[in-house]
């Protein structure tokens, strides 16, 4: 994975080109990716957040076998999570087994092109991240983050998302930072397309709808931060209406309606017309962690969309939509502190590593909770930032907490920073 990604950050960094006015940014950044490759995307500004969305058929077959030939590391058994609010940045870890300091002496994998040819998938890529960068470093527009989302139509379904802060891009340029510290500083994730994985889901809960008795479908398909209750009646409700002729929606589902209507909810529509009836049957479905679930229900006898919906817009222009989720300075620097401590640590396993080599000693809560204050202080110094009153790290596991005042954090920055005390 290392090798791919660096090569998509170097490419965010080897063109130029002209000015792109704010008012057509988006408009632009479709049009110089159609003129230039013949690639279509769809593009969109959303607050100081570029995004485009482009489809690469066989795009995870190809970085699977990428990932196959270069080899890799299983995940390491820690979760590191951070938030920020109220002005307090708060971290918690949790791991199992005994871990190591990851040896910055070993030498890093030389992050080498392959020798042949750049496959389809990879140059659509390369091509989409060049507009990208083009367009986002050659305008008027105040823009802090950009955003890709590559997407594969293939049946896995799944997207892969890139996203960064421009000023690390430009920092890169002027020699200011390395393309490895870029590599840090940017995010690279995997997700399931949030309306194909709606789609599946209504169309799993009408398959089952007279094949499952109420209290397993409210089981099996609301919500977990729905109450049982609020959905009852109106799964009722759907089981009546439709009386067994599920199936004739089901034939049509790929002409459903589908949108994404805020980070964690999509909104399927149904057409009641395939059993002769009026109007439409909309789904919101939510979405946390790849899990599904109905989060409402509501039968539209006249197939208009309600009042909360009516600023979507046409149902015929949904498919031209895509959603992007505006970054936060505070939020993507949790989350990058989170990524780079997790990068400080290995399992430790039982042989210690090579034959004839001194077993690496296990590191304690301690020291995992002071890497999280000087990791913290490092990135916080990095981008200035300096809306916060303090940092507090948790032991998930054993509840033990330490605080660090923001007055005392650039002290984690020394060559031999103090020691943590918890506080519980």
């Amino acid at each position: 994975m290392r090798r791919w990604f660096s090569l998509f950050l170097v490419v965010l960094l080897v063109s130029c080109g002209p000015s792109y006015p704010k008012t057509r940014l988006a408009q632009s950044l479709e049009e110089l990716c159609q003129k230039e490759y013949g690639i279509s995307v769809k593009a969109r500004l959303v607050d100081t957040t570029l995004g485009v969305l482009v489809s690469i058929p066989g795009l995870m077959e190809e970085l699977m076998k990428m990932s196959g030939s270069s080899g890799g590391e299983p995940p390491i058994p820690m979760l590191v999570e951070g938030q920020y609010q109220e002005q307090k940045f708060h971290f918690q870890f949790l791991f199992r087994g005994e871990l190591a300091r990851v040896d910055k002496r070993k030498p890093e994998p030389e992050n080498r092109a392959p020798d042949r040819e750049r496959s389809k998938p990879m140059k659509t890529l390369d091509q989409v991240s060049t507009a990208l960068r083009r367009v986002a470093l050659s305008t008027d527009a105040h823009l802090e983050f950009y955003t890709l989302i590559a997407r594969d139509p293939g049946p896995m379904n799944l997207d892969l998302v890139f996203s960064g802060h421009l000023d690390d891009l430009k920092r890169v340029q002027y020699l200011d930072i390395s393309l490895g510290e870029l590599q840090h500083r940017s995010r690279v994730t995997f997700r399931r397309q949030p309306e194909a994985l709606a789609r599946q889901t209504v169309e799993s809960f009408l398959t089952d709808l007279n094949n499952r008795s109420l209290p397993q479908l409210l089981n099996r398909y609301v919500a977990a931060s729905k109450r049982y209750k609020e959905m009852f009646p109106k799964i009722l409700e759907c089981v009546v209406q439709l009386q067994g002729q599920q199936q004739q929606l089901l034939k049509s589902s790929q002409e459903w309606a589908v949108r994404q209507i805020q980070r964690d909810q999509v909104l399927v529509y149904v057409p009641l017309k395939p059993i002769q009836q009026p109007g439409a049957l909309a789904f919101t479905v939510q979405i946390r962690e790849a899990q599904a679930g109905l989060y409402d229900l509501e039968h539209l006898g006249t197939g208009q969309l309600p009042a909360q919906f009516q600023n979507l817009g046409d149902l015929g222009t949904w498919k031209d939509f895509f959603y992007l989720e505006p970054m936060v300075l505070s939020q993507f620097l949790s989350e990058q502190i989170a990524k780079r401590v997790l990068s400080e640590f290995q399992a430790l396993d039982e042989e210690g590593g090579k034959k004839d080599a001194p077993r690496p000693k296990p590191v304690t809560e301690e020291e995992i909770s002071r890497v999280v204050a000087e990791t913290s202080a490092y990135i916080l110094h990095s981008y200035r930032f300096n809306d916060f009153k303090e940092l507090t790290i948790t032991d998930a596991m054993k509840g033990t907490r330490w605080v660090v005042p923001a007055k005392d954090l650039p002290s984690y920055r020394r060559r031999n920073p103090p020691a943590l005390q918890p506080v519980s």
